[in-house]
């Protein structure tokens, strides 16, 4: 498989991870409401731990099958659901509503933050193409 359909399909699912995690947020939660799953069971599950299995499951397919292109995807999908929250998890916040003003605010840093990842992964995929491992 070539370097750069990897690259491609990596970035692609990590930008939509991105997208799709701040547009839910955005037209459910941005009043303060709260999950399915966190009013059910009163935990703090927040799309970060969906990420961290996500990633979990991408990580045993590539290591036990092979890193084609549904694990790559899964992967950067799993990785963009993860770093959506990671900056805003760092930040204090006080109740739902001040978790959804750190999310909110943290857009800026976290849009760096992917382009950092993506141009790593670029650098990563220059090495594979000329053949430094």
């Amino acid at each position: 498989m070539k370097p750069l359909n990897k690259l491609i399909v990596f970035l692609g699912f990590l930008f939509l991870a991105l997208f799709l995690w701040r547009l839910e947020v955005l037209l459910f939660y941005s009043n303060g409401g709260v999950s399915f799953l966190r009013a059910l069971t009163g935990l703090k599950i927040h799309h970060y731990h969906y990420g961290l299995l996500i990633v979990l499951m991408s990580s045993l397919l590539m290591i036990f099958f092979r890193n084609g292109l549904f694990s790559i995807g899964l992967m950067g999908f799993g990785l963009g659901t993860v770093f959506d929250s990671f900056i805003s998890g760092l930040l204090e916040s006080t109740g739902r509503v001040g978790e959804i003003v750190n999310y909110n605010n943290s857009f800026i840093p976290t849009t760096i933050l992917f382009f950092v990842i993506a141009l790593m992964a670029g650098i990563f995929c220059l090495m594979e193409k000329s053949g430094r491992r």
